[in-house]
């Protein structure tokens, strides 16, 4: 069994040009017995298909391509399934990792679901726990909230085994892009992984809600937040509740709409959502 299986999921990137494997490459500690999984999701293929500056380093490694952009909670469930590890590291294409990170998280223990406190521009900015975001006086109590992205985590193999006991699977697979690190919190807190969660020193990652992007790119990301919230309100919170908070976002809606205003989702694709179960990608 391998000490650590790492993700390194590209998208729209080759491999030269992704600062996560370079930061990897260039770091003078490194993972003992180790796999790093090149995942590329797309749009097109890669024009280099191997990485020797890795194998020089001693890692295992293998790329994987799925150009279609798959469903992330897919492409995390394959890897886990695919990798038995005392322990697995998700990481996106575009983070500068620190020595800091790379010697915290190949110290984690199976028994550890450990989160790297993420900076952006300098800011701390994940995790939240108990809805207050990570400061220096932030203790976590075995009840406690946890709320983070994916990029980073690291997940012990008894809290891999655990959130399977509970749920089946390690991320929900109902949701396809937005949703799937939220969901996966949401399964920790319910099934009681909080008092497995350790943070660790992090590094600093490009998050999309602070960058400026294109017409297309924010009707993209409308869209998506409105099917992640329809299907959270129908498998993560109870009926009543869900209803009376389907009927206030409706409201949030109208009220935005009669100011000349546009919300940050579309009622009617959350009422979709909601209704249908699924995403509108799901081949379920």
């Amino acid at each position: 069994m391998l000490e650590t299986a790492i993700l390194v999921l590209l998208y729209n990137k080759e491999m030269k040009d992704s600062s996560t494997l370079n930061s990897l490459m260039k770091s003078t500690v490194q993972y003992s017995k180790a796999k790093i999984v090149i995942w590329n999701n797309g749009p097109k293929k890669l024009d280099i298909t191997a990485c020797p500056e890795l194998s020089h380093l001693g890692y295992q490694t293998e790329v994987i391509e799925t150009v279609s952009n798959e469903s992330l909670a897919v492409i995390y469930n394959r890897f886990i399934k695919a990798n038995p590890a005392k322990k697995y590291i998700l990481l996106d294409d575009d983070s500068e990792l620190s020595e800091e990170f790379i010697s915290a998280s190949a110290n984690s223990q199976p028994e550890h679901l450990s989160l790297p406190i993420i900076t952006s521009n300098g800011k701390v900015q994940y995790p939240s726990i108990d809805r207050k975001r990570y400061s220096s006086l932030t203790e976590i109590k075995p009840d406690s909230r946890i709320m983070t992205i994916g990029s980073g985590l690291v997940i012990g193999r008894e809290v891999v085994n655990a959130l399977k006991q509970h749920y089946k699977s390690v991320f929900d697979e109902r949701f396809y892009l937005y949703g799937v690190d939220t969901t996966f919190c949401l399964r920790v807190n319910k099934s009681g992984q909080a008092k497995s969660v350790k943070l660790i020193t992090g590094f600093d990652h490009a998050l999309s809600k602070l960058e400026n992007e294109t017409i297309k790119m924010v009707r993209f990301r409308r869209i998506e937040r409105s099917y992640e919230l329809g299907l959270k309100l129908r498998y993560y919170i109870p009926l009543s509740r869900s209803l009376f908070l389907l009927l206030k976002t409706g409201t949030s809606v109208l009220k935005r709409l009669c100011l000349g205003k546009r919300y940050k989702v579309s009622f009617l694709y959350v009422v979709k959502a909601f209704i249908s179960g699924k995403h509108y990608r799901s081949s379920f």
